[in-house]
C-alpha cells in the first residue's frame, strides 16, 4: 500500500510517527506532507522523515482561503502521482477535500473537542474518525472510538523507554528530585480569551518548590526576570526523557500535562477548557485540573505542595492501572490502515477486537 501522512503541529508528528516505521517495517510506501509549526521541520529531520511542504496559513481570512487552494491542489498532485492508497490526518480540512475530490479513502483522528465547527465539517469528507472512548464529542455515526489517548501513540511502554542520561545534562544527580513548569503564550486557537497563571504566582510556585525539588521552566514566551535563570536548557528532543524523570508536571500545556500523567509524573493543569481526555486522566488522580482564576491558582499551588512532600512512588502504580486499561494506539492504527475498509467493517461488528493491542 501507499499511505500519505498529513501533519503541522509537532504533537501531530508524534502522533504519527511510531505508526509509519511499523507500516514500512510491513513493506508498505509512506509518503509525508507537513505545514510548518513551531518545531515541526525539525522533527521531521530528527527522525529522518522525508516530507513536502504544504502552507501554514496567517490568521486572516484571505491568506486561510488561498491556503485551502494551494494546499488542496499540492495535496491532489500527491494523491494521483503516487496512486495513494489511504491518507491519513488529524481531520486535516486540506486533505479532506482532496481525498474527497480524488476519492482516496481518508482516516482521521480527533481529540480537541473545543475546534469548534472546525472538525463538524471536514470530518463529513472523511471515511472514517478514530477517538478516544473519553473524547467528548460524537462527529460522526460510525465513529470508532478506542481505550487510548494521542499520547499514547508515541509514549506507550511499547514504544517509549526514558533515557536516564538526560539527567546529567540538567546537572542533576541520579535520586535527584525536580519539578518540570510549562507556561504557554495562549496565543493557540483553542486558548482565545483565556489567559493562565499571573507572574506574581509563577514566582510563588517557584519559590514554593524550590524549598524541596529543583525547578526547571519551559516557556513560549518572557517570564519575570527573576525566573529566567529557571529557564530550562534542553534540546527539544529530550524533553519526553525530561518529563519522564521528573517528580511533578506543573503548567499550562495540554499536551505535556497529559504526556507527564500517562508516564506516571503526577500532573497539575491548569486551563478553563478541560478536554475529555484530562478528565479520563483526572479520574486515575494521574492529572488535577485546576481554572484559572486567582482561587483555583492558590488551589493548584496548594496541590502541587502536597504532592511534592509525597509518596511518588503511588503515581508509578497509577500509572499502571491507567495501561492496563488501555491499548497500543500505534500497533491498533497500523493494523487498521493495512487492512483498510474491512478493519472498520470488523470493528463496527466486534468493538471488543480493539482490545487484542494491549
Amino acid at each position: 500500500m501507499t499511505i500519505l501522512f498529513i501533519t503541522g503541529h509537532p504533537a501531530q508528528i508524534h502522533n504519527f510517527r511510531i505508526v509509519k516505521t511499523l507500516l514500512e517495517n510491513k513493506g508498505h510506501k509512506v509518503l509525508w506532507v507537513s505545514s510548518k509549526k513551531d518545531i515541526s521541520f525539525e522533527l521531521l529531520k530528527l527522525y529522518n522523515i522525508e516530507f513536502e511542504v504544504i502552507h501554514k496559513p496567517a490568521k486572516n481570512v484571505f491568506s486561510k482561503m488561498r491556503a485551502m487552494i494551494v494546499n488542496t491542489r499540492i495535496i491532489r498532485r500527491i494523491i494521483r502521482k503516487n496512486k495513494v492508497d489511504v491518507i491519513v490526518s488529524r481531520v486535516s480540512p486540506f486533505a479532506s477535500i482532496a481525498g474527497f475530490m480524488t476519492r482516496t479513502k481518508h482516516i482521521a483522528l480527533a481529540d480537541t473537542e473545543i475546534s469548534g465547527i472546525y472538525d463538524v465539517i471536514f470530518s463529513k469528507f472523511i471515511d472514517s474518525l478514530i477517538t478516544s472512548k473519553s473524547y467528548a464529542r460524537q462527529l460522526k455515526k460510525d465513529q470508532i472510538r478506542i481505550n487510548s489517548n494521542i499520547e499514547l501513540f508515541y509514549l506507550h511502554p511499547n514504544h517509549f523507554t526514558p533515557n536516564a542520561n538526560v539527567l546529567n545534562k540538567l546537572n542533576i544527580q541520579d535520586g535527584e528530585r525536580f519539578a518540570l513548569l510549562r507556561f504557554v503564550n495562549w496565543e493557540a486557537y483553542h486558548d482565545k480569551g483565556l489567559t493562565g497563571f499571573t507572574d506574581k504566582n509563577k514566582i510563588r510556585i517557584v519559590q514554593e518548590l524550590s524549598k524541596y525539588v529543583s525547578v526547571f521552566i519551559s516557556s513560549e514566551g518572557p517570564l519575570p526576570k527573576e525566573l529566567e535563570s529557571y529557564r530550562i536548557q534542553i534540546s527539544f528532543e529530550d524533553m519526553h526523557d525530561v518529563i519522564a524523570k521528573s517528580a511533578l508536571f506543573f503548567g499550562e500545556g495540554a499536551s505535556m500535562a497529559a504526556e507527564a500523567s500517562v508516564l506516571g509524573v503526577p500532573s497539575i493543569f491548569l486551563n478553563d477548557n478541560w478536554s475529555g481526555n484530562a478528565n479520563d486522566l483526572q479520574e486515575y488522580e494521574l492529572m488535577y485540573c485546576f481554572k484559572s482564576n486567582e482561587a483555583e491558582q492558590d488551589k493548584s499551588i496548594e496541590k502541587a505542595l502536597d504532592i511534592i512532600q509525597g509518596n511518588s512512588i503511588s503515581y508509578i502504580e497509577k500509572k499502571e492501572v491507567y495501561l492496563a486499561n488501555k491499548i497500543d494506539a500505534s500497533s491498533f492504527l497500523c493494523w487498521f490502515i493495512e487492512n483498510y475498509p474491512n478493519s472498520k467493517s470488523a470493528l463496527l461488528k466486534e468493538p471488543e477486537i480493539i482490545n487484542t493491542f494491549s
